[in-house]
């Protein structure tokens, strides 16, 4: 009996410890949109992809699988193809960082769980700035 409440025991902490579960938090999970999202561009000049007209959109799911959809406009000096490019994949968080496992623009956000938000970490590439701000969309 001693020997199956141990191997009972291990099932339970090699399943139940999952590095996800310890920012499992229904406030984390939707959709965001970015207020933000300057990238350095394709002659060091700094291309502001909002304001361009351009859009980011990540679904972070509850099964840690994420949905993402950006525009960039045509005739601006991005770093991005033009037009309209979708990803997917997984991702994971844990000390409030964001790590996407699959291929993405960004390896990590930052999450500001009181204000709802995801940042990007400061990344000058080339010298111009990296910024991503993405808001959570409540509706």
């Amino acid at each position: 009996m001693k020997t199956v409440s141990i191997i009972l025991l291990q099932i339970f902490l090699l399943f139940g410890c999952n590095d996800n579960s310890i920012e499992s938090n229904d406030e984390l999970f939707g959709l965001y949109e970015a207020s933000t999202f300057i990238e350095p561009g394709a002659n060091d000049g700094g291309v502001n992809i909002i304001a361009s007209g351009g859009y980011m959109k990540i679904n972070f799911k509850n099964d840690f699988s994420f949905s993402a959809e950006i525009f960039i406009p045509e005739g601006i000096l991005s770093n991005y193809s033009s037009g309209t490019t979708n990803y997917s994949g997984s991702y994971s968080i844990e000390n409030n960082i964001l790590k996407f496992n699959t291929s993405f623009i960004v390896d990590e956000l930052i999450w500001e769980k009181g204000n709802k938000i995801f940042i990007s970490k400061d990344v000058p590439l080339r010298g111009q700035p990296f910024e991503i701000i993405l808001y959570k969309n409540i509706k």
